[in-house]
């Protein structure tokens, strides 16, 4: 640069310095790192690999002691409210009976009563369940979770709410009116991993969306107490046990608290047919007996409610049932296949069957007898 003023020329090195610099310097590391043998390198690897994993060694540590610190609070918590537990289980939250079951400090069965007649606990803590489902791993697997998206994509478009899709006229049937498919579905959802977290699909926060919105028991509509029972009761008490999300049980308990007035015939076998508002139950209209399978075909669901919110009522109006009818007169150990809710006494001359109306009879003989600890004579 010549400055026109004076009689010398100015030079300005300093960019150009300091870019040669850096690029002397980034080519020294570089041949320095090129001058390093294999060995060395290798051992430079190893090295940051050690760092790495031992960072991130302590980092998980770090975090499962904190897990460890909150468990042991919750058992501290748990063991506090176990004599309430056993004292009175309906004073006493959902959650903190599953706190105790899972901490293992519940180790006596909750709201524990004396039967002579069949000489079980009526209500028996609840099973630790934890469901470990990574969503479809072979082709099988993988083509029945595209046919059940198919399926749902069909009742979603034509009959969302409703009780059944009708695929060929694409409407829709309501029988009770209570979004049957919905909640019959919310399990099997679950099991094929079809909610938020796994592949990013929806089905399970929409129908879980839909029960806590849409979904409730005050209609003024007959429904079958059995029906509902397996279908609506047992599939909001299954995803309970999954999802550990307390607005299922809460619905639950509510239809459960709609339904128990069946119960209140003369004989204490149920009535076959409810009304959810008015909770006026009633024989079925085309005759004044009830289903022996029926009636025997509820105790899961009622007796799993009970263990759920500790609270024994739902369990002793099932198991009455099974008492009563385990004390009636039978041949060679069959059923008819209807009873008397008001006589509680069989249908002179009915049928004698392992089809419709007595199969699930002899079923949930041996499901109640696993389910109570294999106990239930």
């Amino acid at each position: 640069m010549v400055d026109r003023n004076h009689d010398h020329v100015a030079l300005d090195v300093s960019t150009s310095t300091d870019s040669f610099l850096e690029k002397k310097k980034s080519k020294s590391l570089r041949r320095q790192w090129n001058q390093l043998s294999k060995c060395q390198r290798s051992l430079v690897y190893t090295t940051a690999a050690i760092i790495f994993l031992t960072v991130f060694y302590l980092i998980s540590y770090k975090q499962e002691s904190a897990v460890i610190s909150v468990n042991s609070d919750d058992s501290e918590n748990s063991k506090d409210v176990l004599k309430n537990i056993r004292n009175d289980p309906r004073d006493v939250e959902p959650n903190f009976i599953e706190i105790a079951q899972e901490n293992q400090v519940l180790e006596e069965p909750v709201g524990v009563e004396e039967d002579n007649s069949m000489n079980r606990n009526e209500v028996l803590p609840v099973p630790k369940v934890e469901p470990i489902f990574s969503g479809p791993t072979t082709e099988r697997q993988k083509a029945v979770v595209k046919a059940f998206k198919h399926s749902w994509k069909g009742y979603k478009q034509f009959a969302w709410g409703h009780d059944n899709l009708k695929p060929i006229s694409e409407g829709y049937h309501d029988w009770f009116g209570l979004g049957l498919t919905i909640v019959d579905s919310l399990d099997t959802i679950f099991i094929m991993g079809l909610k938020e977290g796994f592949f990013e699909f929806l089905e399970y926060s929409e129908a879980r969306d839909w029960v806590d919105k849409h979904l409730h028991f005050n209609v003024n509509r007959d429904v079958n107490l059995f029906e509902v029972t397996i279908r609506v009761l047992g599939g909001l008490l299954s995803i309970y046990h999954f999802s550990k999300d307390n607005m299922f049980l809460r619905k639950a308990t509510d239809l459960a608290d709609r339904l128990l007035p069946c119960f209140d015939s003369e004989s204490g076998i149920p009535y076959s047919d409810i009304n959810l508002a008015t909770k006026k139950a009633h024989a079925p209209k085309w005759s004044p007996d009830s289903s022996t399978s029926e009636v025997t075909t509820i105790q899961l669901e009622f007796r799993d409610l009970s263990r759920a919110t500790g609270d024994p009522k739902y369990e002793e109006a099932a198991a009455k049932v099974s008492r009563l009818i385990h004390n009636l007169e039978k041949k060679d150990g069959l059923v008819p296949i209807f009873i008397n809710a008001n006589t509680g006494q069989f249908r002179s001359y009915a049928t004698i069957t392992l089809g419709a109306r007595g199969d699930s009879y002899y079923e949930y003989l041996l499901k109640q007898w696993l389910q109570t600890g294999k106990v239930l004579d």
